[in-house]
């Protein structure tokens, strides 16, 4: 993929979660009951990065662990409803740019934790912020990367679309990315970018970085799971 189609992507999923922040944070008050592992791996006195934070939501695990916390996001308007929902880490959110690097010194993070966010990334940006997350997290850190399973049935059809738009010279995306449709907050529908892992890509992806994966698993069909440890 070219880099400004990929540029445009990254813009574009930025605009696509502030149109759809009010129904995408309603849809997201609880914390996902499969992923309520992640509080076992975060000890006292970590520092804990919530990349793409979102709503905020994953402090649901969290808020009463004695740990420092810092969520961060492309969306405003997402960071906004989670200084409105969390109070009192009102001052841990900070809207990030769509660039491939973070305001953290190297070597910072205990525990880097990024749910549902690297399949909205176009491979090679993934690559970027792969290393990017290995820079800021502290030796012997624990990292626990989600994303959405595509190669589930209702969302197959999209990835083989794109394969023959591909094949034919009608696509810029890359083999195996895809568009999805979802309702704004009007309940518009417009598309979003996808990019359909496995199991093995995006563990590849985070071993190039210089992670050493720990483990790799598909929850309820639903969501890829990878634990990394620096």
């Amino acid at each position: 993929m070219k880099t400004e189609d990929s540029n445009k992507i990254l813009s574009e999923t930025e605009a696509g979660y502030d149109q759809m922040a009010e129904k995408f944070s309603g849809t997201r008050n609880f914390f996902w009951s499969d992923l309520e592992f992640i509080k076992d791996h975060v000890k006292e006195g970590d520092k804990v990065l919530d990349f793409g934070c979102g709503n905020g939501r994953l402090l649901e695990i969290l808020k009463d662990k004695n740990m420092s916390y810092a969520g961060v996001d492309v969306s405003r308007k997402l960071i906004d409803l989670a200084k409105e929902k969390y109070p009192d880490f009102a001052g841990n959110f900070t809207k990030i740019s769509g660039s491939d690097s973070l305001p953290f010194p190297d070597d910072f993070f205990n525990k880097v934790v990024s749910i549902a966010v690297f399949h909205h990334f176009p491979k090679k940006y993934a690559k970027e912020m792969a290393k990017e997350l290995y820079r800021v997290m502290k030796k012997d850190g624990i990292l626990i990367v989600t994303a959405w399973n595509l190669w589930q049935p209702k969302y197959r059809k999209y990835i083989f679309q794109n394969i023959m738009r591909k094949i034919f010279g009608k696509s810029d995306l890359d083999f195996f990315d895809c568009e999805i449709p979802f309702k704004d907050n009007s309940g518009e529908i417009f598309y979003r970018f996808h990019r359909a892992y496995d199991e093995k890509e995006l563990a590849k992806l985070f071993f190039k970085a210089g992670f050493k994966i720990e483990k790799t698993s598909i929850v309820n069909g639903r969501n890829i799971i990878w634990i990394a440890k620096k």
